[in-house]
């Protein structure tokens, strides 16, 4: 989705729905902020250096349900995280409407919650296209997001050769 799209789309973002994405986010981004763990080391007496380190993924790919079913929220709750994380891609699919656009909800929580990347596509495609790769989405280290039946099924495929939160 063009930059140009996603302006045009969240400037059709009521003012109501807007506040409430922003107020949700700043909740979820505050919760993960606490929660967020840190790299530490230390020496023991014996000389030997132990530790644990901490390194955020590359990429992450989220789904979000469109058609029916248009949750923001998803956009909030799956990408957020990543952004507190320090992922430096995050990748968004997710269906268009019956009209062919995505949306201006989910457009404006995906520019509030970091995403840098926005596709118009669903179902198993998506979720293979994340995995796997195609022409014009490179692949992510990890997909994360509800679906249907058929996005389940097919995050369950992939979950050997890439991560993701579940089935």
């Amino acid at each position: 989705v063009s930059q140009a799209a996603i302006a045009e789309a969240i400037v059709n973002v009521d003012d109501k729905t807007a506040r409430a994405l922003r107020q949700a986010a700043a909740q979820i981004r505050d919760f993960h902020e606490r929660q967020k763990q840190q790299s530490w080391f230390t020496v023991r007496e014996d000389g030997a250096l132990v530790g644990s380190k901490v390194e955020p993924l590359e990429s992450v790919g989220i789904y979000v349900p469109g058609g029916r079913a248009l949750y923001p929220s998803s956009v909030l709750m799956n990408a957020l995280p990543a952004a507190v994380a320090g992922v430096k891609r995050i990748v968004c699919v997710t269906p268009p409407t019956a009209d062919g656009t995505l949306d201006p909800a989910i457009l404006e929580a995906c520019r509030i919650s970091g995403v840098t990347e926005i596709y118009a596509v669903g179902g198993a495609q998506a979720i293979a296209a994340l995995a796997y790769g195609t022409e014009s989405i490179a692949p992510v280290a990890k997909i994360t997001g509800p679906g249907n039946a058929y996005v389940a099924a097919a995050k369950k495929v992939v979950s050997g050769d890439v991560g993701i939160d579940m089935i």
